[in-house]
């Protein structure tokens, strides 16, 4: 490869959701040559594509970072599991494909913080920008973007069910929860088409291989950004044959993620100075508060023995059935297989005086075996699971460097229930589900419930239930926080203090945490920032 080969005037390090829609928008542009790096690789295997496949990338981690929490203090000493995508498409060919935005509100605290530009207002085109609905006209949702949405179109029995008792309890059915308020229950909205995973590689990368003017290497490591006299002017990445250098006239962008992110940045001399001297890394720009500020939601599941009512557990458990859900979901693309995590959500608030719901419950159409011992299969029954967590927690994590090279896993302390308001939403969140559970037509379907079963009921119980199983819901970000403070590692235009010609484009930027699901807004922060490479070019 010549040196003109490896040099462009965009260099995207990170091939993931936001990476793919940068490379897709920016080289829009005939006269902007656009160089996409990608730690993983390409996304050939066919699990990626199928929706139920989320689980078995899961089980088989060949398409993952493979990262592990330190041991949490509030967890027991629990280290847990932390999967995010290492392939084109990055999480977003991965994940559980449930696409909520979660709440307006959200995005106006973005701009409170400091993230000016950012409010809901500001955001909401670039969220119509992105997808095609293919619900009912609304001034909230857009009809021609590159993105496939859509409800659960065949819910199955336990879904309709878990919908009708919340409904029962009082709860509103809400006709579009990425619509004009996200309170209520619904369906889950999917990024899935006649029946197939709608990722950003297929959505927004693969239409513009094609161009001239778009090179996209995968199997290449970042290793650090190169900084000269201030000014960003490339990176150095792992390959195949070894290191290789790549060249931006313009702008590197960094769109590695939530974890990779901060980690490359300090690789690359930008963080807190007494730490990277520490460990020998030279200083180009003193930021303390890169990797801090990390934040994700985390989850209790809820799981029942029931009776048979079109569970996964009981399908897969029968040679005939599982092949009739194959073909089906082949034929016609509607079933459960075209289901990733969940199929719905209630969106609840818990605590006296809320002013928006402070809980998101999803069903999940089965179970899996004994939790206790870490299960990862499903459970040998009919069952399915429900599961909830704090929409806006307020712990807060970190991720420092474990060592001064790209090829270790760095350090991450997610500090979960370390604040004692996600403790409180946890516990009374607790009892909604018990009392969703009872209700009808719910609870004619349960036999009982397995985990945790009859025998946790005090508050002290239930806690230690949640201390001893709790898990992450895959959405880490925060740590590379975006506001208008010297003390942010980004601006709101996402460039980096302190460094000219660095941008950041994805969760790692994000102040707060979404109430909900994180992908929507990786893309739609995406979509911005195009837009505001663009204007600055």
């Amino acid at each position: 490869m010549s040196d003109s080969q490896r040099e462009a005037d965009y260099v995207i390090l990170g091939g993931g959701s936001a990476g793919c829609v940068m490379a897709a928008r920016l080289s829009e542009d005939p006269n902007a040559k656009v160089i996409l790096l990608e730690a993983g690789p390409w996304d050939r295997n066919p699990w990626i594509h199928i929706p139920m496949g989320f689980a078995r990338l899961y089980v088989t981690r060949k398409f993952d970072w493979n990262y592990q929490t330190e041991a949490e203090p509030e967890l027991n000493g629990r280290s847990l599991y932390w999967p995010r995508g290492r392939v084109i498409g990055g999480s977003g060919s991965v994940n559980g494909l449930v696409f909520l935005r979660g709440s307006p509100r959200d995005y106006d605290r973005w701009a409170q913080s400091g993230a000016r530009g950012w409010s809901y207002e500001d955001c909401l085109p670039s969220f119509k920008k992105l997808e095609t609905f293919a619900g009912p006209e609304s001034e909230y949702r857009g009809k021609d973007g590159p993105v496939q949405i859509g409800e659960v179109p065949e819910p199955s029995p336990g879904c309709r069910a878990f919908v009708e008792a919340c409904e029962r309890l009082g709860f509103t059915r809400n006709p579009d929860n990425n619509g004009e308020w996200f309170e209520g229950v619904a369906p889950n909205q999917l990024n899935v088409h006649r029946g197939w995973r709608w990722s950003p590689a297929t959505a927004y990368l693969k239409p513009a291989l094609g161009r001239p003017n778009l090179v996209v290497h995968t199997e290449r490591l970042g290793q650090r950004i190169l900084v000269k006299d201030g000014r960003a002017i490339g990176v150095v990445v792992r390959g195949p044959e070894g290191d290789e250098t790549y060249l931006a006239r313009r702008e590197v962008i960094l769109c590695a993620g939530a974890i990779e992110s901060p980690k490359l940045l300090m690789l690359s001399g930008i963080g807190d100075g007494a730490a990277l001297q520490g460990m020998g890394i030279p200083v180009a720009v003193n930021a303390p508060e890169v990797g801090k500020n990390l934040q994700d939601h985390f989850m209790i599941r809820y799981a029942f023995r029931t009776k048979p009512c079109g569970t996964l557990n009981e399908i897969m458990a029968n040679p005939v059935r599982a092949a009739g859900l194959g073909l089906g979901w082949f034929l016609r693309g509607k079933n459960q297989m075209a289901v990733g995590a969940s199929e719905a959500s209630l969106f609840a608030r818990v605590l006296p005086g809320s002013e928006e719901p402070e809980v998101q419950f999803q069903f999940v159409n089965f179970s899996l075996g004994d939790q206790s011992k870490g299960a990862s299969s499903l459970a040998k029954y009919p069952g399915f699971t429900f599961n909830f967590c704090v929409c806006r927690p307020d712990s807060r994590g970190e991720l420092t460097l474990r060592a001064p090279s790209a090829d270790i896993k760095p350090v991450i302390r997610a500090n979960y229930l370390s604040a004692a308001s996600d403790i409180r939403i946890m516990l009374e969140s607790a009892k909604l589900g018990r009392r969703i559970a009872a209700t009808e037509p719910f609870a004619n379907l349960i036999e009982r419930e397995e985990f945790p079963g009859p025998a946790t009921e005090s508050e002290d119980q239930v806690l230690d239930y949640i201390r001893a199983n709790g898990a992450t819901v895959y959405h880490p970000c925060g740590t590379n926080r975006m506001g208008s403070d010297d003390r942010s590692v980004v601006d709101p235009e996402l460039r980096v203090r302190g460094v000219t010609g660095l941008r950041v484009a994805d969760a790692s930027v994000f102040p707060l945490v979404p109430s909900s699901n994180i992908h929507p807004a990786v893309l739609m922060l995406a979509e911005k920032a195009a837009d505001i490479v663009k204007r600055a070019a």
